[in-house]
């Protein structure tokens, strides 16, 4: 078949794919390279998940009909395990998987399934399907089969980095950001108006004496949990050590700052907890602070902390007047 195809146009695609440094750019730069050597109608890509099951990571181009989902999937499967490009062209083994493919070609319409192997391994497979026609000419086959194995390399690599990246900067815990991503976070935010929320909840050492460590991983948990639930987009919420939390409020005003924090504290007084948690849990001391302009965010932090003590001390100062005086009336009753 004659050839449509630039040659030259593989090299920066290449190129395109290997500058690429998190997974989702590599996915996007994938899509997006395999449709300057090969003008497909859609594009999907299907990668190899921790458990060794394929996922559909990216689908660009026309939405499929339940037609192409169908042949798709027949060819997904011969093409992972042999680790061997297939397509609507192969003759199948099984009668009506043929018979699909046969129907596929007959209005004139093509699937090709190519495998990404990385380090002997297939981590994935990009499927494509062409309109109004039912073969690749030889130029975009050899393009493809060229463009595949730098695209698998590229993707596996990103894959690998956004993995560490992931360990370095989450806490193990409670999958929130972690201490070193909020130290990034302060350099991204230097010149950006900020406010800090720092929360601190009281009850973890009592539970973790009484109950154990496990239930005291629960509720640190839990509350990371509900601090997420309430983030509003743009917000970071950080696991900043034992029972502290920062949540990084981009934008934000002292107005809106002392209300969320006051709207946090009412949300941890009342959360809802596992019934042998719930007597040691005593709600949470939410401080908060603003950047002044050009202000370091961790002096913010500072702030924000020493504003965290005064209310704890506060909630604390109140807690034993109630007590004291609950003490009172049982004595007068008495």
């Amino acid at each position: 078949m004659v050839s449509s195809l630039n040659p030259s146009v593989l090299v920066p695609v290449i190129r395109m794919l290997l500058d690429a440094r998190a997974a989702q750019d590599v996915r996007s730069a994938m899509a997006h390279g395999t449709w300057l050597v090969s003008r497909y109608s859609s594009f999907s890509l299907w990668e190899m998940n921790e458990e060794g099951a394929l996922e559909l990571t990216l689908r660009e181009g026309k939405d499929l009909d339940p037609t192409a989902v169908h042949v798709e999937s027949l060819l997904l499967e011969p093409a992972g395990k042999t680790g061997r490009a297939i397509s609507t062209i192969d003759r199948f083994v099984d009668l009506r998987e043929q018979a699909a493919v046969d129907a596929y070609t007959h209005i004139s319409r093509l699937c090709v399934v190519r495998p990404l192997l990385a380090f002997g391994d297939v981590i994935g497979l990009i499927a494509l399907h062409f309109e109004d026609r039912i073969a690749l000419d030889d130029a975009e086959f050899d393009a493809l089969r060229q463009l595949a194995p730098c695209a698998a390399v590229a993707l596996s690599t990103a894959r690998t980095r956004d993995l560490l990246s992931n360990y370095a900067y989450t806490d193990s815990l409670t999958g929130l950001a972690n201490r070193r991503h909020l130290e990034q976070e302060f350099k991204r935010l230097r010149a950006v108006p900020l406010s800090l929320l720092l929360v601190d909840f009281d009850g973890l050492k009592a539970i973790n004496d009484s109950l154990g460590y496990e239930s005291g991983d629960e509720l640190i948990r839990t509350v990371g949990n509900a601090l997420q639930a309430t983030a509003a987009p743009g917000d970071s919420v950080v696991r900043y050590g034992g029972d502290e939390f920062v949540v990084v409020l981009p934008e934000v005003g002292p107005v809106q700052a002392a209300a969320r924090a006051d709207e946090l504290t009412r949300m941890l007084d009342r959360l809802g907890l596992a019934q042998e948690l719930t007597p040691l849990f005593r709600g949470a001391s939410v401080g908060w602070a603003s950047a002044a302009p050009g202000e370091d965010p961790g002096a913010v932090l500072q702030r924000a902390s020493s504003e965290m003590r005064q209310r704890k001390r506060r909630r604390n100062t109140d807690r034993t007047v109630v007590v004291d005086r609950d003490r009172y009336v049982d004595d007068a009753s008495a």
